[in-house]
């Protein structure tokens, strides 16, 4: 084992990153993980730390690497600081193996879904490595996100993984019979989320539409960034995007939506190219929403930026506006710049966005919705928040040419998939450079680009107020993982007189 472990661990972190978008092999994260759990069972708390640590690094490198597009000191920064977790589970979970191993098992979802959870509550906010979408493409087996979540489909590839180690570990001394009856619950578990899957499509399919559809028009730009922020290329901009909507509105769209930051300007403190945006919404009689960047005076020569989603209806002179809330850490702001000026004076070539405070809903003739700006559509709990507050579908609008021709893209298009099945909602995604893309309530595609296109995608959507499960328990499973998880951690290291097992040394 000591000659294999480095490459047993190797091998599950690539598995493990290969099981997310846009690779097709989810269902081997239940395989990647109980290898993981087994490489480390034997080891002493610093070794496991070590080799949890290791495992960290390929995983979320695999998974994350594309953040070098935007900024390499960033991408070190969130590869070494994501890879903690990992590392620190280990470390923990063998010295409960030590100690009460059935605790053991618990603590591992709990401490993985505490801290998924715990990053969408700070400015290191980074909750793109949930488990539960490496299954983003096997849409039965991901319905019941509907009672709990995402969190709930981690729970339960972190739970079938957990069987699957402890048929083959050696540290619990099972007889054959009961190894091969952990097998039988792992498959069962599996079935039943199939089964839950299969019924509730079912019943989503035999509902009947009493609602009136809306058409909407998704506008993809393709306007690289070679170009996007030269002021000499505005006009060509405008012009992009004033054809596709013209192109949009002859297909049908009854409603306009470009990407974030459509158009390079501070499209809000321009009168003449404010006025040009709203000519085109009463030509063509249609309300637009877009993405700007957006600036508020607070001071002489001081200003104050956001990243912005702007509402426009025709035959009106002022828009309701959103300011994204959640900001990408490393690439729009600091963590925690904030609050101390030391990190302000920091500048790895991120951006300089200040965070918004409102969750704002728009409301077109009586349809309401909210607007998740690129990286939000990462956030299940602040999504479904939107739902409660009465919205009756989600925008999502992106700018991901940054990220150049990687794996991003579909990661995080599909999250989309996720919060639609979540809330139960439709979701219409709007990206400058793709993946634009619509999704109904049970999470299937009903129109999809292309990245690095042009396009524009019409595509009508039913808006509904329905409310799940989650909607209304929340993040329950999470806050029940931190109680569990903290405890655990007294356990762990709670230094009473007991008899230790001497663990493996390398």
């Amino acid at each position: 084992m000591k000659e294999a472990r480095p490459y047993l661990i190797a091998f599950s972190a690539i598995v493990s990153f290969l099981c997310f978008p846009p690779f097709p092999f989810g269902p081997l994260i239940f395989i990647s993980l109980a290898l993981f759990f087994y490489s480390i069972e034997d080891l002493s708390p610093r070794s496991a730390f070590f080799y949890g640590y290791l495992w960290g690094l390929i995983f979320h490198l695999g998974l994350l690497y594309y953040i070098a597009w935007v900024t390499v000191p960033g991408m070190l920064a969130t590869v070494l600081i994501l890879a903690l977790i990992p590392g620190t589970a280990a470390l923990i979970f063998v010295k409960l193996l030590s100690k009460i191993r059935p605790m053991a098992l618990l603590f591992i979802p709990s401490y993985f879904l505490t801290w998924n959870w715990l990053l969408t509550k700070s400015d290191l906010n980074y909750p793109w490595t949930d488990f539960g979408y490496a299954l983003s493409y096997f849409q039965t087996l991901i319905q019941a996100a509907d009672i709990a979540g995402v969190y709930l489909i981690s729970l339960f590839i972190i739970a079938v993984s957990l069987l699957v180690y402890v048929s083959i570990s050696g540290q619990f001394n099972l007889d054959s019979r009961k190894r091969n009856g952990l097998r039988y619950i792992a498959v069962l578990i599996v079935a039943i989320f199939l089964v839950y899957g299969h019924l509730r499509l079912s019943q989503l399919n035999r509902y009947a539409r009493d609602n009136k559809g809306l058409t909407i028009g998704l506008i993809q730009g393709n306007i690289s960034k070679d170009v996007k922020w030269s002021p000499e290329f505005l006009q060509f901009s405008f012009e992009r995007y004033f054809e596709l909507s013209r192109k949009a509105a002859r297909e049908g769209a009854e409603f306009l939506i470009w990407p974030e930051t459509a158009l390079p300007t501070y499209l809000a403190q321009e009168p003449q190219n404010l006025a040009r945006v709203e000519a085109l919404v009463d030509s063509l009689n249609i309300p637009l929403l877009t993405g700007v960047v957006y600036y508020e005076t607070v001071g002489k020569s001081e200003y104050v930026y956001y990243n912005t989603a702007l509402l426009f209806e025709p035959g009106r002179h002022d828009y309701q506006k959103y300011f994204k809330i959640h900001l990408v850490p490393m690439s729009e702001k600091i963590p925690f710049s904030e609050r101390y000026k030391i990190l302000r004076d920091i500048h790895l070539g991120q951006a300089d966005f200040s965070s918004g405070t409102e969750q704002t809903i728009f409301e077109l003739d009586g349809i309401k919705f909210g607007t998740l700006i690129c990286f939000e559509s990462a956030f299940p709990g602040y999504a479904a928040d939107f739902i409660r507050k009465g919205a009756d579908f989600l925008v999502v609008i992106t700018n991901d040419m940054w990220f150049g021709r990687t794996s991003l893209f579909e990661q995080h298009a599909m999250m989309a998939v996720f919060r639609a099945i979540e809330s139960r909602v439709p979701i219409v995604r709007a990206a400058n450079t793709g993946i634009s893309l619509s999704v109904d309530k049970k999470g299937s595609l009903l129109a999809k680009s292309g990245t690095f296109v042009i396009d524009d995608i019409v595509t009508t959507i039913y808006p509904e107020s329905p409310r799940t499960i989650y909607d209304r328990v929340g993040d329950i499973i999470p806050l029940c993982s931190l109680i569990i998880a903290i405890f655990s951690l007294v356990v762990a290291f709670w230094r009473g007189r007991e008899y230790v097992k001497e663990p493996y040394v390398e």
